[in-house]
């Protein structure tokens, strides 16, 4: 049996909104250094964070795993302390992957018991419907490295036929989107 797949998308005001729901044996306060501090977002996102501006309108510019070959540009939109960074997240074309441009990004940190939970969402415009199953499987396998990040141990690594498999999962579960409601 495979990893259990606990992503979600839905469709929502002409977006699809790609939302992971993950709980982790860490404080609020180390969660949040994940998301939010370069070297931690480095371990796994897997690329280095070249610019992050913990403030409104501030720069954003993360290189992304696998092998770094695409850059994130964008801006913050909304930060507050220990609970939401949300930010834009445009991708231009690289490899055969045309421009991701209109998406943003939000990272919700909140008390969990004795730990955490994280909720990712990452709402893509309609027209980039083609992109829903790689995100759901992209997404899913950098939250599976968070664990390695928040226990500062070392950071598994996937590779891009990893990739290729969870997004085909992905779409097994899902279906075409374009029939989501």
């Amino acid at each position: 049996m495979g990893p259990r797949l606990d992503g979600t998308v839905m469709r929502n005001d002409g977006r699809y909104d790609v939302h992971f729901e993950r709980r982790f044996d860490a404080t609020v306060e180390r969660l949040w250094a994940a998301v939010t501090e370069p070297a931690l977002l480095e371990g796994w996102l897997g690329g280095p964070v070249d610019e992050l501006e913990l403030a409104e309108g501030g720069k954003v510019v993360i290189q992304i795993h696998p092998k770094g070959p695409a850059t994130v540009y964008g801006k913050v939109i909304r930060v507050e302390p220990l609970e939401v960074l949300e930010l834009t997240w445009d991708v231009p074309a690289w490899r055969k992957v045309p421009d991701f441009f209109g998406t943003i990004m939000r990272w919700e940190v909140r008390r969990d018991g004795d730990g955490s939970k994280l909720l990712l969402t990452h709402s893509l415009p309609e027209d980039t419907s083609w992109h829903v199953h790689a995100m759901l499987g992209a997404w899913h396998l950098h939250l599976d490295a968070l664990p390695a990040t928040l226990a500062g141990e070392p950071i598994p690594r996937f590779e891009e036929e990893d990739f290729f498999g969870m997004r085909d999962a992905y779409a097994k579960l899902v279906g075409p989107v374009e029939s989501l409601h």
